[in-house]
């Protein structure tokens, strides 16, 4: 079988190219070709100002992509055309390249871009579902996309144009989301239900060397959207259990104060993963839906539980009280804290569950096996 990947790569790099180039080596390793059509915002910063224009005028189908793609397929001529990102200088002008010429098409969504401008369901620091099943054009009022009335009506106006001619519907044979819950928020939002299914990333391997240690971790953005002020209460409140941090704080003073915590700022994946091998419980507080946390992935993989808030992507992935313990308000987060602290046994029959999980649907077997029977799918249409 021969893929064709088509990602448009927005400035700086996302775990979205993780997810491309993990499914690339795993359809490659059983055999398989893979074709990449790839573009990068970054190098937006070289285009004049008549290409910036240009690219502008033709956010919805550019002619220039449509010629290009065009070429690559006659090419190549793949079996399947696996879409993860077309926003903006792609254009969903490839659905249609891809119709014209018979080749079925999957659509990973990694967030939440057909039914909200800036793909988050989040605005002003909160959850925010006010333009689902709505208009998009609804959210120009708050300027969701880069706080910008411009830049939302643009990105409300390709949106918007392409559900009103069908191409969301017609011209995409099948929809991968990360989870359940983000599934059935799309589908609520106007997504097809019938050509949705539900397929998680995946990690290539499994933790080694496991330890079960004495320190809780937070891997991530350390800013209220993240969960900041649930930590702040968490380390005003433990005195006893200590913490490691690891990512990028806009205000890294203010946890010099706290004496049982250590911020070591933006790290290497080697650092992350060997502070992972070693902790004994993954804290991820997170107030966005988030489409698949990656963090969670290698938590369980590493063999750790996981304490999250009890919404979005989380509430999918976390089995309360068997893989980690999931909360609604910042006191239950201190008291989850707290019970994994004193209790061992509980900590190593949750770790050997969130081992479990990722075996049964986040291993690179596992993520084969559903990739090859999403391909399968839409080639026997």
């Amino acid at each position: 079988m021969k893929i064709v990947q088509v990602h448009n790569i927005y400035q700086g790099k996302t775990g979205e190219e993780a997810v491309l180039n993990e499914e690339k080596l795993v359809m490659e390793e059983n055999g398989h070709e893979v074709v990449q059509f790839i573009k990068d915002n970054s190098d937006l910063d070289s285009f004049s100002k008549l290409e910036r224009i240009r690219m502008l005028l033709s956010l919805n189908a550019s002619t220039k992509i449509a010629d290009e793609f065009g070429q690559l397929l006659d090419t190549e001529k793949p079996d399947v055309c696996h879409v993860h990102n077309t926003f903006p200088i792609i254009t969903p002008v490839v659905y249609e390249v891809c119709r014209s010429r018979k080749i079925p098409v999957v659509q990973t969504l990694h967030n939440y871009k057909m039914i909200c401008t800036n793909s988050l369901l989040f605005q002003k620091g909160e959850v925010c579902e006010l333009c689902i099943n709505k208009s998009l054009y609804h959210s120009i009022q708050y300027k969701c996309y880069r706080g910008s009335y411009l830049a939302t009506a643009a990105q409300a106006h390709v949106i918007q144009h392409h559900r009103n001619k069908g191409t969301w519907d017609n011209l995409i044979d099948k929809y991968i989301c990360l989870t359940e819950f983000q599934k059935q928020k799309l589908v609520s939002g106007g997504l097809p239900e019938a050509k949705a299914v539900v397929k998680p990333n995946f990690l290539t391997q499994a933790g080694t060397n496991i330890e079960h240690g004495s320190f809780f971790l937070f891997v991530g953005r350390l800013n209220d959207s993240k969960g900041l002020q649930d930590l702040l209460q968490l380390f005003k409140h433990n005195k006893t259990s200590r913490f490691i941090l690891i990512g990028k704080a806009e205000d890294p003073a203010i946890f010099k104060e706290f004496r049982n915590v250590d911020y070591l700022g933006e790290q290497e994946r080697d650092v992350v993963l060997e502070h992972m091998r070693k902790c004994k419980a993954v804290l991820f507080p997170s107030k966005y839906y988030e489409g698949m946390p990656m963090v969670i992935l290698e938590a369980f993989s590493h063999q750790k539980p996981v304490v999250a808030r009890n919404t979005g992507a989380m509430s999918s992935m976390i089995e309360h009280e068997v893989n980690g313990l999931k909360y609604d308000h910042t006191q239950d987060f201190l008291k989850a804290v707290e019970r994994l602290d004193k209790d061992e046994d509980l900590v190593e029959s949750f770790g050997k569950n969130a081992l479990k999980s990722y075996f049964e649907k986040y291993s690179k077997d596992k993520g084969y096996s559903n990739l090859l029977s999403i391909y399968s799918s839409v080639l026997s249409h």
